[in-house]
């Protein structure tokens, strides 16, 4: 059977992470779309280029998540999507999962969070993975003076090459500088249902980043080790960015994974 021809029937859906877009895919967008596979990379509600609200005002993970929402509901009848997941999209991408299982062949976590029934992302991870991130000013939260709680997260600019990128291109270092922009709060607390029926009845596959800086190996693994997936892939060379670091053996995953 020719797997190649038969996986351009595949219909991959991009979703980014912290602070970033679309955009932060283009270049594995094209390699797919040249290949003539079928694509999509969504921004997320207040990310990227989609100005349907402000940070502020997003308070749920359905309003998030709500443009990958409207693209799966709008598919053709018999048509399944092989969602695709950075980091933070871990969240939206499983409160898809549960909305949309019938519509979900399979679903793809790169240096993800992942969490389990009754959990949010920060529940979900090991304890000090956000604190850290705080501790090193790698991340800083945005308090309005109306608010005791945060409203966004925000990369701060300084801190992305060594911990981010720290792989990755000048070029694209320098792009993500100029496009990344905060994130709604309430991704990372708000606590998902999700059952066996729904969510438990799609594929999950996890990607390992072994270069990463900003979620580690072994920060992973603990996410893994909380809900494992049914197969564990590692690209050794990348940062948590392999869109940028490793885009051509990033898809060659993709496609691997998507023919299994």
């Amino acid at each position: 059977m020719d797997q190649e021809g038969e996986g351009r029937q595949q219909h991959f859906v991009f979703i980014h992470g912290l602070g970033h877009g679309a955009w932060c895919w283009y270049k594995v967008v094209t390699l797919l779309k040249q290949k003539g596979y079928k694509v999509a990379a969504l921004d997320l509600t207040s990310n990227g280029i989609n100005r349907a609200a402000f940070t502020d005002q997003v308070n749920s993970i359905a309003h998030y998540a709500e443009p990958l929402l409207d693209y799966i509901s709008n598919l053709g009848n018999d048509e399944k999507v092989i969602l695709v997941g950075h980091s933070l999209a871990g969240c939206p991408l499983s409160y898809a999962m549960e909305m949309y299982s019938t519509k979900i062949s399979k679903a793809i976590f790169v240096s993800a969070f992942m969490p389990s029934n009754n959990q949010s992302f920060l529940s979900s991870v090991n304890l000090k993975t956000f604190p850290r991130l705080l501790e090193k000013g790698v991340v800083k939260l945005n308090i309005k003076s109306d608010s005791k709680l945060p409203t966004s997260a925000s990369l701060v600019l300084d801190h992305v090459k060594p911990y981010l990128y720290n792989e990755s291109p000048d070029e694209d270092v320098n792009l993500a500088q100029s496009l990344l922009t905060p994130t709604p709060f309430s991704v990372s607390v708000e606590l998902l249902k999700l059952s066996k029926e729904r969510y438990g009845s799609i594929r999950r596959f996890y990607i390992m980043l072994m270069k990463d800086r900003l979620f580690p190996p072994e920060y992973q693994e603990y996410s893994i080790t909380q809900n494992p997936p049914e197969k564990i892939f590692k690209m050794h060379a990348s940062d948590h960015s392999p869109f940028f670091s490793q885009p051509q053996h990033f898809c060659n995953l993709l496609l691997h994974i998507a023919n299994l």
